[in-house]
């Protein structure tokens, strides 16, 4: 009898871990669920309707970016045409799932980096202040209309802080002229090329046997489509009135012209109208001056006359 009632109690011991088993495993496919169910975004904005970003950092001026019929352009702190990849990197932020949010009334702001914001980001009208990390889940914290009455801290997957760290060289286009540019006259050293009369071709002063018709249009192009590396702030000092190493004339007259720097195992175009230099490996810069004449041999000295032999005594 006494081995009956044991092998009921080994059953129902049996039956309640399984049980337990069933249940524990339940909760974890739930946790996995949850996990991967999208969370709501940070913003309702539609990321591709936004037409204007303002970045607010206290240390820099304000950067400000347009959209365009021509793409996306830098207006402030200077004008020129900005980088779609990080642009679509600050629109990116209205879609951010959230992780989480703090209420701000127990939330020590200062600590989370957001009293002041570290930076400050307007999407169209929707202000974004963004603060530090939340140092366990590498999540940062970012306040949605600063200032607003019961408003919640968000947190969103950490991203690149370059984007919005005041910086405007990393906003910059990574091209060296407008894309929609057309060429009328580049200047190297040594050589100019020129659109001809028609406007089909191209003529080189002075002429050239490595100026054929192909090369020339194959340097013209390349000027169109090149691409820097990096863009970064200007390595020496320089003004729209200094000398240009080399330069380009687009049809609608207006000139651009940069100086050649070389530092460490890169080749910088420094532009001389927009505070910016333009980081390439050589070769890309090689291409850009294909035609340039080379230097002109140097002329051997003179050898010195042999000195007369002292007559013998």
């Amino acid at each position: 009898m006494k081995q009956i009632h044991l092998n009921l109690l080994l059953v129902a011991v049996a039956a309640g871990l399984f049980w337990l088993l069933v249940l524990d495993e339940n909760k974890e496919e739930a946790k996995i669920a949850k996990a991967i169910e999208r969370q709501p975004p940070l913003t309702t904005l539609d990321a591709n309707a936004i037409r204007r970003i303002r970045l607010k950092n206290s240390a820099s001026p304000d950067i400000v970016l347009e959209k365009s019929d021509y793409g996306w352009q830098m207006r402030e702190p200077v004008a020129v045409a900005a980088d779609l990849v990080q642009i679509g990197n600050l629109t990116a932020l209205a879609t951010l799932e959230t992780r989480g949010s703090i209420d701000t009334k127990v939330a020590k702001r200062p600590d989370l980096g957001l009293d002041p914001a570290r930076s400050t980001v307007l999407l169209d009208d929707i202000e974004l202040g963004i603060g530090e990390i939340e140092p366990l889940k590498r999540t940062r914290y970012i306040e949605l209309s600063p200032g607003s009455v019961n408003n919640r801290i968000s947190l969103v997957d950490d991203f690149a802080p370059e984007v919005f760290d005041g910086e405007y060289t990393d906003l910059i286009n990574k091209a060296l002229l407008p894309f929609d540019a057309q060429i009328a006259r580049i200047e190297v050293p040594g050589l100019v090329l020129a659109r001809d009369t028609a406007g089909t071709g191209w003529t080189a002063t002075p002429a050239s046997a490595l100026a054929t018709p192909d090369a020339m249009d194959q340097l013209a192009n390349a000027w169109r489509d090149v691409r820097a590396l990096a863009t970064v702030p200007p390595l020496t000092s320089a003004s729209p009135t200094s000398k240009a190493d080399v330069a380009v004339t687009l049809a609608d007259g207006s000139r651009i012209g940069y100086k050649l720097i070389d530092k460490a195992d890169s080749r910088f175009l420094q532009r001389l109208d927009v505070p910016v230099s333009y980081q390439f490996v050589p070769a890309e810069v090689a291409r850009l001056l294909s035609l340039m004449p080379p230097p002109p041999a140097e002329e051997a000295e003179p050898e010195a006359e042999a000195a007369p032999e002292a007559a013998a005594p």
